[in-house]
């Protein structure tokens, strides 16, 4: 067992000794000093690029920083390699300063690999030093400039960006959006564009200009490579931008993104259509209703008429005169105050039903006072053979309404169809609730009815529908004649 465990150690050792062996690239006596001469370790360039190529940045930093001296060093003393510094590393350079020595490293090797020393070629090789190492994970932050190139790089058109020819496609133009969806909600309206050109024979002289159809239709020239819209109403809209290197645009490179913001509901077609139909609906019911409304109404005025008409007939019918006529002649002859007070309440009586001809409720209280008129008058000729019992509480009367010249049509109904004499009375009660005023005599009725019996009561029926739906009730209860009628 101990055997075991120290043969392990050893093999450990050695792993570890043969791992730190391998990361000293340049001998330990090398001492870098630009003023001194490298040829004697160009050998050594290689694998210092090999090693800075392969290892990621937060790994051995200080050995890093020695082999970076080092190929700068040696480069400057060797005349045989010339490595050029394009405008577009700058673009490089700002993502990480590492892509400096990572190009110039790709740059020679290629060149003291293959002994090729097209600058094209050199161009290529120093860039896909550095798009390898991005590729390969090795530290470098996230950038979409360089994300770009190395899809440039998979599709074959690296090439391309070196071809300086007035009809070369050597400007590329990528445009990021707001997310990969096309429609958005009323709400999400907050818009950033940010676009990347990519060219590498002109980086300096890149220009965009852009616009929004839908919302304007002009290009809008600018130097910034990011276009906020923070409130854009509803609509559908297609963002274009255009990069080129001329200031004419001729030969740019473009790139659009169409998206739709959604209107909020209400203003939506189909809402607003629904919303016309329902309001058309409102108004046809509107209007079906008033026209119903002026139907009741005008029936109401018909019913009215009618009821005014057959009253005042029945009031104004030459029996009627000609009883109250002898009634007054007989009352002058024998009690003339007494006339006086008849002739007041048969005044009083004409008056009250002309005034309250166009009524459509009154309130019990005047429609009292309309019976009593009509009472003092029937009871001057028909004295004690009359009789009017009155239950009435006085806040209802004041409070409640009912149709008027009800109570005086009933009273009159109850004498037309039973017999009023000093030996057979007729005695009307009348009493009432909060919902309800009750009218019952004593039936008696005559031996021969009168023309007309039962219209008072369907009259009287019809102008109650017309007022309420509530119901009046009629009929024989024993020995009574009794009439419910609702108050309003």
């Amino acid at each position: 067992m101990a055997r075991r465990v120290i043969s392990f150690i050893l093999i450990c050792i050695i792993c570890i000794g043969g791992a730190f062996a391998q990361t000293k690239v340049l001998p330990d006596d090398l001492v870098l000093d630009q003023r001194l001469n490298y040829d004697k370790y160009t050998s050594y360039v290689v694998p210092a690029i090999n090693w800075l190529q392969s290892t990621p940045l937060n790994q051995d930093y200080t050995q890093r920083r020695r082999l970076d001296n080092f190929i700068m060093y040696w480069l400057q003393k060797n005349t045989d390699i010339i490595v050029t510094m394009p405008d577009y590393l700058v673009k490089f350079q700002s993502v990480n300063n590492e892509f400096y020595f990572l190009y110039t490293g790709g740059w020679i090797k290629y060149v003291m690999e293959t002994r090729d020393t097209n600058r094209i070629n050199c161009y290529l090789a120093g860039v896909k030093s550095m798009l390898h190492y991005y590729s390969a994970g090795m530290g470098i932050k996230k950038s979409d400039y360089i994300d770009f190139l190395v899809k440039l790089d998979r599709d074959g058109k690296l090439r391309g960006l070196y071809d300086s020819s007035s009809t070369a496609k050597n400007t590329y133009l990528y445009l990021t959006v707001p997310s990969s969806k096309s429609s958005y909600a009323p709400d999400e309206n907050y818009f950033n564009f940010h676009f990347t050109a990519i060219n590498f024979i002109n980086p300096r002289s890149v220009i965009y200009r852009y616009k929004l159809l839908g919302y304007y239709d002009e290009w809008i020239s600018t130097n910034d490579e990011s276009i906020t819209f923070p409130k854009l109403p509803p609509g559908n809209y297609t963002f274009v931008v255009q990069a080129s290197v001329l200031p004419d645009f001729s030969n740019a490179a473009e790139d659009s993104y169409s998206f739709t913001i959604k209107a909020p509901l209400w203003k939506e077609p189909w809402f607003i259509t629904i919303l016309v139909m329902v309001l058309l609906i409102l108004v046809l019911l509107y209007i079906r209703q008033r026209e119903k409304g002026l139907k009741s109404l005008a029936l109401l005025q018909q019913q009215r008429m009618i009821f005014e008409y057959e009253h005042l007939r029945s009031q104004i019918n030459p029996h009627f005169l000609f009883n109250s006529l002898n009634t007054l002649t007989g009352l002058i002859e024998e009690n003339p105050d007494e006339a006086m007070l008849y002739t007041e309440h048969l005044s009083d009586l004409y008056r009250n039903v002309l005034a309250y001809r166009s009524e459509d409720l009154v309130l019990l209280q005047e429609e009292l006072d309309i019976l009593n008129n009509y009472v003092h008058i029937q009871t001057s000729r028909f004295g004690n053979a009359l009789q009017l019992k009155l239950d009435i509480p006085e806040h209802i009367s004041k409070n409640k309404k009912i149709v008027p010249l009800a109570l005086q049509l009933l009273v009159e109904n109850a004498m037309k169809h039973n017999i009023v004499s000093m030996s057979q009375p007729l005695i009307i009660h009348i009493s009432a609730d909060e919902d309800f005023i009750t009218v019952k005599n004593n039936i008696q009725p005559k031996i021969s009815k009168e023309k007309g019996v039962g219209l008072g009561l369907a009259n009287l029926r019809k102008r109650y529908a017309l007022a309420t739906d509530r119901l009046i009730t009629f009929g024989n209860d024993g020995n009574e004649y009794v009439v419910k009628l609702p108050l309003l």
